[in-house]
């Protein structure tokens, strides 16, 4: 007897699992691949992203070089032992402030050096006072003369945001000084005894020379190490590849890499580049980037 019976074979079921098979590994390669994509282009994207931290950093400072510098100091220096010329991987930023953190004094006044005083200040946001809290180290400088009207460094004491002032102790033995409207105050240490000038300096490590006992968490960092005393704090940002200064003197256009006469550098020229470290496996080398940026130094 016939039967009208209806179903699928053993080999077109056979056909049908392995037409399945063939498109889900399809789709799936697509999906790894695009998700590989995606998971290099966000590694990519962060190194952008160091690398514009870094530039900034290393701007920022610059416009500070030889911000405040009493006669005979100089912007820039080696940044090996601070003589000889320049090195094209290194360099070292002379500044009164290293932290930025610097104000004017609103009102002459007549301060006691064994007891302190407190200042009225030319600000013009709180933001120009968040560099300052109690228990720094600062300078006051009279920007005519590049000097210190009395050669002593001053503890702040208390700071008013609401009426822009600051209570200052002074480190010295005693005496009297005449301070001047648009003095300026300049932080120069988190405590007692402070380093003036501040030294800034930027190197790739953790290398020779360039905190070597500072942990990078991949590949090289950018350090950036103010007064010689490395710490975790001195890394500006990981996973970078190169790092090169070009300076343009006085007179000239040409850059070079390592000018004789540090005083009379005009620009400097950055260029630093990344690298991925985390994706470099997926993608079979590392990828690379990089950023340049010229600025000149302004307080010479």
């Amino acid at each position: 007897m016939r039967t009208d019976d209806k179903g699928f074979t053993l080999l077109e079921l056979i056909i049908a699992m392995g037409i399945l098979g063939l498109v889900t590994a399809a789709v799936f390669s697509v999906y790894n691949t695009q998700r590989k994509v995606a998971y290099i282009e966000t590694d990519v994207a962060d190194v952008q992203q160091n690398l514009r931290l870094a530039v900034q950093s290393i701007l920022k400072d610059l416009r500070m070089a030889g911000f405040m510098l009493p006669d005979g100091e100089i912007p820039l220096e080696s940044a090996v032992d601070g003589t000889g010329p320049a090195a094209s991987d290194l360099l070292a930023i002379n500044t009164a402030a290293a932290k930025g953190a610097a104000c004017r004094i609103d009102a002459d006044l007549t301060v006691d050096l064994l007891s302190g005083a407190a200042f009225a200040l030319a600000v013009s946001s709180e933001r120009d006072l968040e560099g300052f809290a109690p228990g720094d180290s600062v300078r006051i400088l009279s920007p005519g003369e590049r000097a210190q009207p009395a050669d002593t460094a001053y503890t702040v004491v208390s700071k008013n945001a609401a009426v822009p002032s600051m209570t200052l102790s002074p480190q010295s033995d005693g005496g009297t000084v005449d301070l001047k409207r648009g003095f300026i105050i300049a932080r120069t240490g988190e405590s007692l005894p402070d380093t003036f000038p501040n030294t800034v300096r930027y190197c790739l490590g953790p290398a020779a020379g360039c905190a070597p006992d500072v942990a990078c968490p991949a590949g090289l960092c950018l350090m950036r190490i103010v007064n010689g005393e490395p710490s975790e704090n001195s890394i500006v940002a990981t996973n970078i590849g190169d790092l090169q200064f070009r300076y343009v003197v006085d007179g000239t256009t040409v850059e070079s890499s390592a000018p004789a006469d540090l005083s009379v550098v005009r620009d400097v020229r950055i260029t630093i580049s990344g690298e991925t470290v985390e994706t470099a496996p997926l993608s079979g080398a590392p990828k690379t980037r990089e950023i340049a940026a010229i600025s000149r130094i302004r307080n010479r």
